[in-house]
Protein backbone atom coordinates (compact mmCIF):
# COMPACT_ATOMS: atom_id res chain seq x y z
CA UNK A 1 0.00 0.00 0.00
CA UNK A 2 1.31 3.43 -0.97
CA UNK A 3 2.02 5.96 1.75
CA UNK A 4 -0.06 9.13 1.83
CA UNK A 5 1.50 12.49 1.08
CA UNK A 6 1.20 13.36 4.77
CA UNK A 7 3.13 10.21 5.74
CA UNK A 8 5.86 10.91 3.20
CA UNK A 9 6.11 14.50 4.39
CA UNK A 10 6.37 13.62 8.08
CA UNK A 11 8.95 10.90 7.39
CA UNK A 12 11.09 13.15 5.18
CA UNK A 13 14.68 13.48 6.46
CA UNK A 14 16.54 15.23 3.64
CA UNK A 15 16.27 18.82 2.41
CA UNK A 16 13.95 21.02 4.47
CA UNK A 17 10.38 21.69 3.31
CA UNK A 18 7.88 24.07 4.91
CA UNK A 19 4.10 23.65 4.45
CA UNK A 20 0.99 24.32 6.52
CA UNK A 21 -0.88 21.28 7.90
CA UNK A 22 -4.02 21.94 5.85
CA UNK A 23 -1.95 22.05 2.64
CA UNK A 24 -0.84 18.44 3.14
CA UNK A 25 -4.48 17.35 3.37
CA UNK A 26 -5.32 19.26 0.19
CA UNK A 27 -2.44 17.61 -1.68
CA UNK A 28 -3.48 14.14 -0.57
CA UNK A 29 -7.02 14.68 -1.79
CA UNK A 30 -6.45 16.71 -4.96
CA UNK A 31 -3.34 15.01 -6.31
CA UNK A 32 -4.33 11.39 -5.67
CA UNK A 33 -5.73 10.88 -9.23
CA UNK A 34 -2.33 11.92 -10.66
CA UNK A 35 -0.24 9.81 -8.31
CA UNK A 36 0.65 6.90 -10.59
CA UNK A 37 0.57 8.79 -13.88
CA UNK A 38 3.57 9.93 -15.97
CA UNK A 39 3.03 13.59 -15.12
CA UNK A 40 5.10 16.76 -15.33
CA UNK A 41 5.05 19.03 -12.28
CA UNK A 42 6.19 22.65 -11.94
CA UNK A 43 6.73 24.29 -8.56
CA UNK A 44 7.48 28.02 -8.49
CA UNK A 45 9.52 28.66 -5.36
CA UNK A 46 12.23 26.13 -4.45
CA UNK A 47 13.94 27.53 -1.34
CA UNK A 48 15.82 24.55 0.17
CA UNK A 49 14.39 22.01 -2.28
CA UNK A 50 12.67 19.75 0.26
CA UNK A 51 9.24 19.85 -1.36
CA UNK A 52 10.73 18.76 -4.71
CA UNK A 53 12.18 15.67 -3.03
CA UNK A 54 8.82 14.84 -1.47
CA UNK A 55 7.02 15.33 -4.81
CA UNK A 56 9.47 12.88 -6.40
CA UNK A 57 8.64 10.28 -3.74
CA UNK A 58 4.89 10.82 -4.08
CA UNK A 59 4.85 10.88 -7.89
CA UNK A 60 7.13 7.91 -8.54
CA UNK A 61 6.13 7.73 -12.22
CA UNK A 62 6.57 11.44 -12.89
CA UNK A 63 8.50 12.36 -16.02
CA UNK A 64 9.83 15.68 -14.73
CA UNK A 65 9.56 17.64 -11.51
CA UNK A 66 10.74 21.16 -12.26
CA UNK A 67 11.45 23.76 -9.60
CA UNK A 68 11.93 27.45 -10.39
CA UNK A 69 13.45 29.99 -8.01
CA UNK A 70 14.72 33.54 -8.37
CA UNK A 71 17.68 32.76 -6.07
CA UNK A 72 20.63 31.71 -8.29
CA UNK A 73 22.06 29.64 -5.40
CA UNK A 74 19.25 27.12 -5.92
CA UNK A 75 21.19 25.96 -8.99
CA UNK A 76 23.74 24.51 -6.53
CA UNK A 77 21.17 22.12 -5.02
CA UNK A 78 21.94 18.46 -5.76
CA UNK A 79 19.19 15.84 -5.97
CA UNK A 80 19.53 12.06 -6.11
CA UNK A 81 16.45 11.73 -8.34
CA UNK A 82 17.33 12.66 -11.96
CA UNK A 83 13.75 13.69 -12.76
CA UNK A 84 14.11 16.74 -10.48
CA UNK A 85 15.25 19.77 -12.46
CA UNK A 86 16.05 23.31 -11.31
CA UNK A 87 15.50 26.51 -13.29
CA UNK A 88 16.77 29.77 -11.78
CA UNK A 89 15.37 33.18 -12.65
CA UNK A 90 12.33 35.38 -12.16
CA UNK A 91 9.34 33.23 -13.15
CA UNK A 92 7.51 36.38 -14.31
CA UNK A 93 10.09 37.09 -17.01
CA UNK A 94 9.85 35.73 -20.53
CA UNK A 95 13.39 34.32 -20.58
CA UNK A 96 12.72 32.27 -17.44
CA UNK A 97 9.42 31.03 -18.87
CA UNK A 98 11.29 29.87 -21.97
CA UNK A 99 13.72 27.89 -19.79
CA UNK A 100 10.82 26.29 -17.91
CA UNK A 101 9.07 25.33 -21.15
CA UNK A 102 12.34 24.00 -22.55
CA UNK A 103 12.07 21.25 -19.90
CA UNK A 104 8.59 20.30 -21.19
CA UNK A 105 5.95 22.20 -23.14
CA UNK A 106 3.09 21.43 -20.73
CA UNK A 107 2.61 20.59 -17.06
CA UNK A 108 -0.09 18.52 -15.36
CA UNK A 109 0.39 20.22 -12.00
CA UNK A 110 1.59 23.77 -11.40
CA UNK A 111 2.14 25.01 -7.84
CA UNK A 112 2.81 28.70 -7.21
CA UNK A 113 4.71 28.96 -3.93
CA UNK A 114 6.87 31.86 -5.08
CA UNK A 115 7.12 35.43 -3.81
CA UNK A 116 3.41 35.57 -2.76
CA UNK A 117 3.24 39.15 -4.09
CA UNK A 118 -0.05 39.84 -5.86
CA UNK A 119 1.64 41.07 -9.04
CA UNK A 120 3.77 37.92 -9.30
CA UNK A 121 0.83 35.58 -8.61
CA UNK A 122 -1.24 37.24 -11.33
CA UNK A 123 1.64 37.38 -13.83
CA UNK A 124 2.51 33.73 -13.18
CA UNK A 125 -1.07 32.68 -13.85
CA UNK A 126 -1.11 34.64 -17.12
CA UNK A 127 2.18 33.05 -18.21
CA UNK A 128 1.74 29.43 -17.13
CA UNK A 129 -1.98 28.56 -17.07
CA UNK A 130 -1.96 28.39 -20.90
CA UNK A 131 0.71 25.67 -20.55
CA UNK A 132 -1.28 23.61 -18.04
CA UNK A 133 -2.30 20.26 -19.56
CA UNK A 134 -5.93 19.33 -20.05
CA UNK A 135 -7.51 18.20 -16.73
CA UNK A 136 -4.48 19.66 -14.95
CA UNK A 137 -4.49 21.62 -11.68
CA UNK A 138 -3.02 25.08 -11.06
CA UNK A 139 -2.58 25.58 -7.31
CA UNK A 140 -1.68 28.87 -5.60
CA UNK A 141 -0.40 28.75 -2.02
CA UNK A 142 -0.17 31.28 0.82
CA UNK A 143 -2.94 33.57 -0.38
CA UNK A 144 -3.18 35.05 3.12
CA UNK A 145 -0.42 37.36 1.86
CA UNK A 146 -3.00 38.84 -0.50
CA UNK A 147 -4.46 40.70 2.49
CA UNK A 148 -1.18 42.39 3.46
CA UNK A 149 0.31 45.64 2.14
CA UNK A 150 3.80 44.13 2.26
CA UNK A 151 2.73 41.71 -0.49
CA UNK A 152 0.77 44.24 -2.59
CA UNK A 153 -2.54 43.32 -1.00
CA UNK A 154 -5.29 44.44 1.34
CA UNK A 155 -8.81 43.31 2.21
CA UNK A 156 -10.40 45.95 -0.04
CA UNK A 157 -7.57 46.40 -2.55
CA UNK A 158 -9.22 45.70 -5.93
CA UNK A 159 -6.02 44.54 -7.66
CA UNK A 160 -4.82 41.97 -5.13
CA UNK A 161 -4.35 38.31 -6.04
CA UNK A 162 -7.63 37.49 -4.31
CA UNK A 163 -9.33 40.29 -6.23
CA UNK A 164 -8.09 38.70 -9.45
CA UNK A 165 -9.22 35.20 -8.48
CA UNK A 166 -12.69 36.47 -7.57
CA UNK A 167 -12.94 37.83 -11.11
CA UNK A 168 -12.11 34.35 -12.42
CA UNK A 169 -15.14 33.02 -10.52
CA UNK A 170 -17.33 35.42 -12.50
CA UNK A 171 -15.60 34.30 -15.70
CA UNK A 172 -16.57 30.69 -14.98
CA UNK A 173 -20.19 31.89 -15.06
CA UNK A 174 -19.69 33.85 -18.30
CA UNK A 175 -22.49 31.88 -19.97
CA UNK A 176 -25.04 33.65 -17.75
CA UNK A 177 -23.85 37.25 -17.98
CA UNK A 178 -26.40 37.90 -20.76
CA UNK A 179 -24.54 41.04 -21.86
CA UNK A 180 -22.39 41.65 -24.94
CA UNK A 181 -18.99 41.34 -23.27
CA UNK A 182 -15.98 39.08 -23.73
CA UNK A 183 -14.47 37.21 -20.79
CA UNK A 184 -11.20 39.12 -20.87
CA UNK A 185 -13.01 42.46 -20.54
CA UNK A 186 -13.51 41.65 -16.87
CA UNK A 187 -9.72 41.63 -16.43
CA UNK A 188 -8.85 44.75 -18.41
CA UNK A 189 -7.73 46.74 -15.35
CA UNK A 190 -5.46 43.89 -14.26
CA UNK A 191 -4.06 43.60 -17.78
CA UNK A 192 -3.28 47.31 -17.83
CA UNK A 193 -1.77 47.45 -14.33
CA UNK A 194 0.31 44.27 -14.53
CA UNK A 195 1.06 44.27 -18.27
CA UNK A 196 -0.46 40.84 -18.89
CA UNK A 197 -2.60 39.34 -21.63
CA UNK A 198 -4.92 36.38 -21.10
CA UNK A 199 -6.91 35.27 -24.14
CA UNK A 200 -10.61 34.45 -24.18
CA UNK A 201 -9.83 30.88 -25.25
CA UNK A 202 -7.60 30.38 -22.21
CA UNK A 203 -10.21 31.84 -19.86
CA UNK A 204 -12.91 29.60 -21.36
CA UNK A 205 -10.88 26.53 -20.27
CA UNK A 206 -11.20 27.31 -16.55
CA UNK A 207 -13.40 24.42 -15.46
CA UNK A 208 -13.40 24.67 -11.69
CA UNK A 209 -12.10 26.98 -8.96
CA UNK A 210 -11.84 25.78 -5.37
CA UNK A 211 -10.88 27.89 -2.37
CA UNK A 212 -9.40 26.72 0.91
CA UNK A 213 -7.77 28.71 3.69
CA UNK A 214 -4.90 30.50 1.86
CA UNK A 215 -5.12 28.19 -1.16
CA UNK A 216 -6.83 28.43 -4.54
CA UNK A 217 -7.01 25.43 -6.89
CA UNK A 218 -7.97 25.92 -10.54
CA UNK A 219 -8.77 22.95 -12.79
CA UNK A 220 -8.51 23.16 -16.57
CA UNK A 221 -10.74 21.42 -19.11
CA UNK A 222 -10.26 22.00 -22.82
CA UNK A 223 -13.40 20.09 -23.87
CA UNK A 224 -15.92 21.00 -21.18
CA UNK A 225 -14.68 24.43 -20.17
CA UNK A 226 -17.05 26.13 -17.77
CA UNK A 227 -20.28 25.34 -19.63
CA UNK A 228 -23.28 24.44 -17.48
CA UNK A 229 -24.12 21.72 -20.00
CA UNK A 230 -27.50 20.67 -21.36
CA UNK A 231 -30.66 20.47 -19.21
CA UNK A 232 -31.93 16.93 -18.60
CA UNK A 233 -35.54 16.15 -17.68
CA UNK A 234 -36.24 12.95 -15.76
CA UNK A 235 -39.64 11.47 -14.85
CA UNK A 236 -43.03 11.38 -16.63
CA UNK A 237 -45.48 13.39 -14.51
CA UNK A 238 -45.44 17.16 -13.94
CA UNK A 239 -48.55 18.10 -11.94
CA UNK A 240 -47.31 21.44 -10.62
CA UNK A 241 -45.28 22.79 -13.56
CA UNK A 242 -46.40 20.85 -16.65
CA UNK A 243 -44.58 23.20 -19.02
CA UNK A 244 -41.24 21.67 -18.08
CA UNK A 245 -42.19 18.36 -19.71
CA UNK A 246 -42.97 19.98 -23.07
CA UNK A 247 -39.99 22.35 -23.01
CA UNK A 248 -37.50 19.51 -22.70
CA UNK A 249 -35.91 21.41 -19.83
CA UNK A 250 -34.85 24.35 -22.01
CA UNK A 251 -33.84 27.41 -19.99
CA UNK A 252 -34.37 31.01 -21.06
CA UNK A 253 -31.55 33.47 -20.33
CA UNK A 254 -33.03 37.00 -20.18
CA UNK A 255 -31.05 39.81 -21.82
CA UNK A 256 -29.34 41.91 -19.14
CA UNK A 257 -28.13 44.87 -21.19
CA UNK A 258 -30.63 47.15 -19.41
CA UNK A 259 -29.76 45.77 -15.98
CA UNK A 260 -28.13 48.55 -13.93
CA UNK A 261 -25.90 46.02 -12.15
CA UNK A 262 -24.75 44.36 -15.38
CA UNK A 263 -23.80 47.63 -17.04
CA UNK A 264 -20.20 48.53 -16.41
CA UNK A 265 -20.69 52.29 -16.64
CA UNK A 266 -23.43 52.30 -14.05
CA UNK A 267 -22.05 49.52 -11.86
CA UNK A 268 -18.66 51.14 -11.41
CA UNK A 269 -19.70 53.67 -8.81
CA UNK A 270 -17.73 56.84 -8.24
CA UNK A 271 -16.33 55.35 -5.01
CA UNK A 272 -14.99 52.27 -6.81
CA UNK A 273 -13.49 54.39 -9.59
CA UNK A 274 -11.78 56.62 -7.03
CA UNK A 275 -10.35 53.59 -5.19
CA UNK A 276 -8.98 52.22 -8.44
CA UNK A 277 -7.50 55.58 -9.47
CA UNK A 278 -5.95 55.99 -6.03
CA UNK A 279 -4.35 52.55 -6.29
CA UNK A 280 -2.93 53.45 -9.70
CA UNK A 281 -1.55 56.76 -8.37
CA UNK A 282 0.06 55.01 -5.40
CA UNK A 283 1.85 52.68 -7.81
CA UNK A 284 2.94 55.68 -9.88
CA UNK A 285 4.24 57.54 -6.81
CA UNK A 286 6.15 54.42 -5.72
CA UNK A 287 7.79 54.21 -9.16
CA UNK A 288 8.77 57.89 -9.00
CA UNK A 289 10.23 57.52 -5.50
CA UNK A 290 12.37 54.62 -6.69
CA UNK A 291 13.60 56.53 -9.75
CA UNK A 292 17.12 58.00 -10.01
CA UNK A 293 15.87 61.57 -10.53
CA UNK A 294 13.80 61.46 -7.33
CA UNK A 295 16.76 60.20 -5.30
CA UNK A 296 18.83 63.06 -6.78
CA UNK A 297 16.27 65.79 -6.03
CA UNK A 298 15.21 64.57 -2.56
CA UNK A 299 18.34 65.83 -0.67
CA UNK A 300 18.00 69.25 -2.37
CA UNK A 301 14.34 69.47 -1.32
CA UNK A 302 15.34 68.62 2.25
CA UNK A 303 17.97 71.41 2.32
CA UNK A 304 15.50 73.94 0.86
CA UNK A 305 12.94 73.05 3.52
CA UNK A 306 15.55 73.61 6.25
CA UNK A 307 16.51 77.00 4.77
CA UNK A 308 12.86 78.07 4.60
CA UNK A 309 12.33 77.06 8.24
CA UNK A 310 15.40 79.04 9.37
CA UNK A 311 14.31 82.04 7.29
CA UNK A 312 10.82 81.92 8.76
CA UNK A 313 12.14 81.75 12.34
CA UNK A 314 14.44 84.77 11.73
CA UNK A 315 11.46 86.86 10.63
CA UNK A 316 9.45 86.09 13.75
Amino acid sequence: MQKSFIQLYLEHKEKIAHKWTSYLEIYDSAFAPFRNLPINLLEIGVQNGGSLEIWSKYFENALKIVGCDINPRCKELIFSDPKIRIVTGDSCREETKNKILAETSSYNLIIDDGSHKSSDIIKNFALYFPHLANKGIYLIEDLHCSYWKEFEGGLFYPYSAMGFLKKLVDIINYQHWAVAKERKELLKEFEKLYDINIGNDTLSQIYKIEFFNSVCMITKSVEEGSSIGKPIVAGTTAEISPGIKDSGGAVFFPDQKENFWSNETSFESLEEKLIQKLAEKEKEIERIKNSFSWKLIQPIQYILQKILKISASNHQ
